[in-house]
């Protein structure tokens, strides 16, 4: 009878252990060129809840691990776990937070890198980091950017995209919008 009573005793006490620790990989906006790393990783080591596992600059993908009950406020009564969208929002609010809005977390792209078009602008100098941000992120948020960076040398805004979504005006037409100096090809 002690050894049925332990053992229920024991399983009630596995389900009250919080839950295992998860690894989840995101699309990141707001790594505009590779010196921004360095801002990403300062903002991720605010965040006590979440550990930066691998960073893909080629990809603009981010690892994290993380625990769900410990990213989440304690509920006064017990929840359901969190599903995989509510995941992501905490996690992009946390990120979001901690870096004033410059970085944030969504889905990873569905479309294969092969089916990507580069499609490459030539900009004028922009010769502060707030705003090369700027120019990148007026073509980073577009629907259909998969992934964009911005380089000095030469200086261009350099986005890969879905071209069944959107096209190189687009990229120009939100670059201008942003007063971005284009600089005309010869």
């Amino acid at each position: 009878m002690r050894a049925v009573v332990f053992l229920i005793a024991l399983l009630a006490g596995f389900a009250l252990l919080p839950a295992a620790e998860q690894t989840g990989t995101f699309r990141l906006v707001g790594l505009s060129a590779p010196e921004r790393e360095a801002d990403l990783r300062e903002s991720i080591s605010q965040i006590s809840e979440i550990t930066l596992v691998s960073l893909d600059q080629s990809k603009a993908e981010v690892t994290l691990r993380y625990d769900p009950e410990k990213i989440f406020p304690p509920a006064k009564n017990k929840q359901a776990a969190p599903t995989p969208d509510k995941i992501l929002a905490r996690l992009d609010h946390l990120l979001g937070a901690a870096s004033m809005r410059t970085f944030s977390v969504t889905e990873r792209s569905a479309l294969p890198a092969e089916k990507l078009t580069k499609v490459e602008i030539p900009i004028g100098v922009l010769d502060c980091k707030g705003c090369r941000y700027a120019a990148y992120i007026a073509v980073a948020k577009l629907d259909g950017v998969d992934r964009a960076t911005v380089s000095t040398l030469p200086s261009a805004v350099i986005a890969w995209v879905d071209a069944t979504k959107v096209k190189r005006e687009d990229l120009v037409a939100a670059l201008k919008k942003m007063r971005v100096e284009l600089i005309e090809s010869p």
